[in-house]
């Protein structure tokens, strides 16, 4: 019998209420624990686990890796639908300007421009009024994606200087700025492509999340675009 410590996040929270537990296991592998889970919660969560709903697939990362499927005493395991997707800026709003400015003072003398994407909360969703946005994070997985997503772009666009990432998770308003991407870079093509697809790469390969509170519901916006009305 072991112990390990098992992480939900999205629409897996509302299957088991709960963000975490600790489990008691005798399990030595993932598909084994997805049948215990499935024995304490449910067949619609083993349902969700093994085949993903609307299309969409549930990852199970053991101790940050999607490639480990063994398990033992102490890993932790998060259940992870996919994100909605540097820094992650818990419980506070950040100031756009002068983060904008704290990053051009950076530049070197071969820097020749500054690339920025603001993304900021919707007012309104296929022509209903959005109320807030719930944003929620699997914290130390996204710090460390942050960091790789930032070396791999500094390794494929040569003229990219640096590149900084930084998301708030807290509840946010319709028109409040919550992802800041900005790039420097020798001249502009490699700070902007590197800009476009970094922006993907935090939409899609991070664990970060979003309730979308709505005139007509409550949804979790995952896989990008996709929405996953709360049960």
């Amino acid at each position: 019998m072991k112990k390990v410590k098992v992480l939900y996040f999205a629409f897996i929270k509302d299957i088991t209420h709960k963000s975490n537990e600790v489990l008691e296991t005798e399990c030595e592998d993932v598909d084994c624990l997805i049948e215990q889970l499935g024995k304490m919660y449910g067949n619609e969560l083993v349902n969700f686990l093994k085949n993903g709903i609307n299309g969409i697939k549930v990852s199970i990362l053991v101790n940050g890796s999607a490639s480990t499927k063994n398990i033992k005493e102490g890993d932790e395991v998060a259940l992870l639908p996919p994100p909605s997707g540097g820094d992650l800026i818990i419980g506070k709003r950040f100031d756009l300007l002068e983060e904008i400015r704290k990053f051009r003072e950076k530049a070197p003398p071969e820097a020749g421009s500054l690339v920025v994407y603001v993304g900021f909360v919707k007012g309104i969703v296929d022509n209903h009024k959005v109320l807030e946005l719930r944003y929620e994070a699997y914290e130390e997985y996204t710090r460390k994606r942050f960091l790789e997503i930032k070396e791999e772009m500094k390794r494929k666009y040569s003229d990219l200087i640096d590149l900084e990432i930084i998301h708030v998770i807290e509840s946010m308003k319709p028109g409040e700025n919550v992802l800041l991407i900005m790039a420097l870079g020798k001249g502009r093509k490699d700070a902007i492509d590197a800009v476009k697809e970094t922006l993907e790469l935090v939409k899609h390969s991070t664990g970060i999340w979003k309730l979308e509170i709505r005139d007509d519901g409550e949804y979790w916006v995952v896989a990008g675009n996709t929405r996953v009305k709360k049960q």
